[in-house]
């Protein structure tokens, strides 16, 4: 939170309490059994059902030697250091430390802190004076796959303060503490939690520019129905958390579970974080606080990359390059004034000309000499017209927001053939998004699964066997055009099952496959892409190992919010260990019925290991 000067702590406005009436309250507490309240465990992170042991890791944050272990003896700790005499640094009184727990104990036990060495927490109270909060939102911020930390999108928390505008607020946020920019790094340790998270207090507009402008993200602000106390119960933990740490988890202990801690504080019983499961999502979370009524419907901030399109859309082919080039200081303002067009739309050329200078400025494409040397003759130019200025997100169409986007696990039921090969086929996904799934509330383009299982029990074996494991798989179709060229990439690894002809017969391999091109779009219909792929088999028939090269092109059709239609083709041909060449050609049609039940159907006919097969499936899916 804010630093401020350091506060006189008050004097005590009675007289103290006796040993004996200290011992009273201790014995009331355990009577009472106050450990196991789950609102004294969310202000210890401590779980009630699941984790039983806090899962904060800084001892900063426990008076006794374990209770980061035994939340009994924690509150016994705490209570002994309320009522003991203060230290000669009176920032470090345990009522100083930790006023939540202080202000929610004296309630439970009927403490009257005036009459204790420290009453609560005066730099505390300067803070909330200053801030004068008056409302708090949950901000989403959109995924961003070019980056691990943010493929499934963000949340983070704003306080509104006496000031009018929705970017002088002050925002909370939960991140992990990195050392490096690698994206693989980073999500190998934040998968195995080797970086310790914090909890950050920072103002909403640094927060605004960093998303929409650096990392081209949209945002959406959901109100939250806090009231005053509830506020103040909030940011009383929120002042706890200063400078505690965390270890961080990329998949359950992460941005958002973190933040229902700050929610469950603020409001006694909701205990959110209860709720969740063994993968948090921040878009579950989203759907979390709805189901409690916490949320209101969202308000729209569209990042300076979607300002750019919708600018563009509204300009012919030619207005839009002359834009452009003069960004890139390719062409002048005079062009503008000399191309024939009306004062309206020269001053819409000249308006995304400049705010598409500053989302390169933002992104770091151009340096700041060259960025005040462009763009000081595109606004001198468009003060000259008198066409007053629209509001920057004036018109832009608005989405579906993330509230309205599927579940993000997911089950699968189908039947289909192989040759003449019939099979039965269930599959589970617990996370996230397939570029077949509804597109509601979900980045175009995007996909994300974490361990899909396919396991499929064909009508002539035993048991069902593996058809398929995706340990992770993703895909960023971004499409290029006259502003941004963007790569076109996917990765995919995990375990496949696959006939390699007989005497092999079937076989498991690990695989890793990826590639890069290029991603067009195609006006309302979808997409359409072409990569480069190379493929890694081990496993399999002699010599088990197996490395390919080759394209792949395919479409991404879309035709209103429930058809999609998605044909493809590959070629790869394998150089080293195994060789030979594999091919596909195929399609898939996804008809999804609602938000969380659709139907789907997939054809393909290829060559794969010296066989070729036709493959017909028919599967149902249901989101939940």
């Amino acid at each position: 939170m804010p630093a401020v000067q350091d506060e006189p702590a008050p004097a005590p406005q009675g007289p103290p309490y006796s040993d004996a009436e200290v011992r009273r309250f201790l014995q009331r507490a355990v009577a009472l059994d106050l450990q196991a309240d789950p609102y004294w465990r969310t202000l210890l992170h401590t779980g009630a059902t699941a984790k039983r042991f806090s899962r904060v890791d800084d001892p900063a944050f426990f008076l006794a030697p374990h209770g980061k272990y035994d939340p009994a003896t924690e509150l016994i700790a705490d209570l002994a250091a309320f009522f003991a005499p203060l230290p000669a640094d009176a920032n470090l009184a345990a009522a100083n430390r930790f006023p939540a727990r202080l202000e929610w104990l004296a309630e439970r036990l009927g403490i009257d802190r005036a009459r204790l060495p420290l009453a609560g927490s005066a730099a505390f109270e300067a803070v909330l004076r200053d801030l004068a909060p008056r409302g708090a939102a949950l901000v989403f911020p959109a995924a961003y796959m070019n980056t691990p930390a943010s493929m499934f999108g963000h949340t983070l928390l704003i306080i509104r303060s006496r000031y009018k505008s929705t970017l002088l607020s002050q925002s909370v946020n939960y991140a992990a503490s990195t050392d490096t920019n690698n994206g693989v790094a980073f999500a190998l340790k934040g998968i195995f939690g080797l970086y310790p998270g914090y909890y950050s207090f920072l103002p909403y507009y640094q927060k605004v520019a960093e998303y929409t402008d650096l990392d081209q993200r949209d945002i959406w602000e959901y109100e939250l129905s806090f009231s005053a106390p509830e506020l103040r119960h909030m940011l009383l933990h929120v002042w706890e958390m200063r400078g505690i740490h965390s270890d961080y988890y990329f998949f359950d202990e992460n941005c958002c579970f973190n933040l229902l801690y700050l929610i469950d504080a603020a409001r006694p019983g909701l205990d959110l974080h209860e709720r969740t499961g063994g993968w948090v999502i921040p878009l579950d979370t989203v759907k979390l606080m709805q189901g409690a009524g916490l949320i209101a419907a969202p308000v729209y901030r569209p990042s300076r990359t979607t300002r750019v399109h919708h600018l563009a859309s509204q300009l012919s082919a030619e207005q839009g390059e002359l834009a452009r080039a003069l960004a890139h200081g390719e062409s002048t303002p005079e062009a503008v004034a000399q191309s024939g067009a009306d004062a309206t739309t020269q001053a819409r050329i000249l308006d995304l000309s400049a705010e598409y200078l500053q989302s390169l400025r933002g992104r770091k494409k151009v340096a700041q000499a060259v960025f005040q040397h462009n763009l000081i003759p595109i606004l001198t130019a468009r003060s000259r017209l008198a066409v007053p200025p629209a509001p920057a997100d004036a018109a832009v169409p608005v989405p579906a927001s993330p509230d309205r986007g599927h579940p993000s696990a997911r089950v699968t039921l189908g039947a289909g053939r192989l040759d003449d090969l019939t099979f039965g086929e269930l599959g589970i996904r617990p996370a996230y998004h397939d570029l077949t799934d509804p597109i509601a509330g979900y980045l175009p383009g995007a996909q994300i699964e974490f361990a899909n299982l396919s396991l499929r029990w064909y009508e002539k074996e035993a048991h069902p066997q593996l058809n398929r494991f995706d340990a992770i798989n993703l895909s960023s179709f971004a499409t290029v055009d006259r502003f941004y060229q963007p790569l076109a990439w996917r990765v995919d690894t995990g375990l496949l099952r696959e006939e390699q002809g007989a005497p092999d017969g079937w076989h498991n391999q690990a695989f890793l496959n990826g590639g890069a091109g290029v991603c067009v779009g195609l006006g309302g219909l979808g997409l359409g892409y072409a990569l480069f792929d190379a493929d890694v088999r081990i496993g399999g028939r002699d010599p088990h190992h197996a490395i390919g090269f080759g394209p792949e092109a395919g479409l991404l059709l879309r035709v209103g919010d429930a058809w999609f239609l998605g044909p493809h083709a590959s070629l790869t041909r394998y150089v080293l260990g195994d060789r030979g060449t594999n091919w596909q050609l195929g399609a898939q049609l996804r008809c999804n019925f609602t938000g969380d039940v659709g139907i789907g159907i997939e054809a393909s006919r290829g060559s794969a290991w010296d066989l070729e097969r036709t493959v017909l499936a028919v599967r149902a899916y249901w989101f939940f």
